[in-house]
């Protein structure tokens, strides 16, 4: 088999990620409020794993260098991961390289949980749209593989974020609806959360 064939084919079977139909999520989709935009760490994943299955490492990296550049400053910086992601682009392992970005995708999923957490009750809307965002990142880079190893795990880390959404209680309409937010559920979910797709990508921190 050639060079290029079996790279690609180690990249689909070391680490597959699998963009899944808005369709099949439309109940919860509807719940969460899509129609956000996508969360640019999970935009920078698909592109540098693109360009890794194109031999093309320079904009790898440089798309690599914009995902810790994105998580500078917060709650879970992607400093970490440079020295990893070099030395995968150095050996052209481009099933290494998607695991080391879909790390980075996981910080951010983390980052948009915990501020959501540290925010409280501040924003409703924002909160919402952030909870949305990650959840959709999870599903579009890190699902894929939970699935194949365990359907069971997908299910419960999808039960996770909804319980982490109802945690986040309801400022309602005009005082109509209103429902006090459980900090202590969804700090329970996010840490529930976290140690479910670690269980999948024990790598991941």
């Amino acid at each position: 088999m050639k060079p290029g064939k079996l790279d690609l084919l180690r990249a689909r079977t070391g680490f597959y990620f699998l963009i899944l139909s808005v369709f099949f999520y439309a109940s919860s989709a509807f719940a969460y409020g899509y129609g956000e935009k996508e969360d640019p760490m999970a935009t920078i994943f698909k592109s540098a794993v693109s360009s890794a299955r194109a031999g093309q490492w320079g904009d790898v990296v440089k798309l690599a260098d914009e995902g810790v550049a994105l998580q500078k400053g917060h709650l879970f910086e992607a400093d970490k991961l440079v020295p990893k992601i070099r030395d995968s682009v150095t050996k052209k392992d481009v099933s290494a390289t998607a695991a080391h970005l879909a790390n980075m995708v996981y910080l951010s999923i983390r980052e948009k949980l915990w501020r959501n957490l540290k925010d409280g009750e501040g924003n409703f809307k924002t909160s919402k749209s952030r909870l949305a965002m990650a959840r959709q990142s999870y599903l579009d880079v890190l699902d894929g593989n939970v699935k194949k190893q365990s359907p069971e795990r997908s299910k419960a880390i999808l039960e996770q974020f909804d319980k982490a959404l109802v945690a986040m209680g309801n400022p309602g309409v005009f005082g109509v609806g209103k429902k006090a937010a459980d900090p202590v559920a969804g700090e329970q979910a996010v840490k529930t959360i976290e140690n479910l797709i670690e269980r999948t990508f024990p790598g991941f921190k």
